[in-house]
């Protein structure tokens, strides 16, 4: 799935649940969640080129930013960032393993999770895929909008 509903799906998990100690887990959680449901993400493969750097750069970007305005008059705004960040690590994680498969493999501790994190992909044809990501992201912004 792309980064943007990541980011907001992790805030929107810490706004719900702001003990962190739960929240953030759970926002860290949550992308292996949304990566089991059918979506699209274009499913790059490593050696990644600029034009992939690229659309990644701008996918982060642009879910940064919608987070940031949605998130910014909250009291405790570094916790849903956490979460945001969080709801995005495994792909930073997996893309730094692609990358460097070679000296990683050789660990279980890092190989295994990562493995498990590409079973889970449910990739989409391009619309279909962004549908699902559009209605999770559409989700997570209303919650983030939501004033108790």
């Amino acid at each position: 799935m792309l980064s943007t509903p990541h980011l907001l799906v992790g805030a929107a998990i810490v706004k719900v649940i702001p003990n962190p100690i739960i929240g953030l887990p759970l926002a860290f959680l949550s992308h292996f969640a949304l990566d089991s449901i059918p979506h699209w993400d274009g499913s790059p493969k490593a050696p990644f080129s600029r034009k992939i750097f690229g659309g990644i750069f701008l996918d982060y970007a642009i879910g940064v930013s919608v987070v940031f305005v949605l998130t910014n008059s909250y009291e405790n705004q570094y916790l849903l960032w956490l979460g945001a960040f969080l709801g995005t690590l495994p792909d930073f994680i997996l893309g730094s393993y692609k990358h460097l498969e070679n000296i990683f493999s050789r660990f279980a501790i890092v190989r295994i999770p990562n493995e498990f994190h590409l079973s889970i992909q449910r990739n989409l044809p391009l619309v279909n895929g962004l549908l699902t990501s559009g209605f999770i992201s559409f989700i997570a912004v209303i919650i983030l909008l939501y004033r108790s």
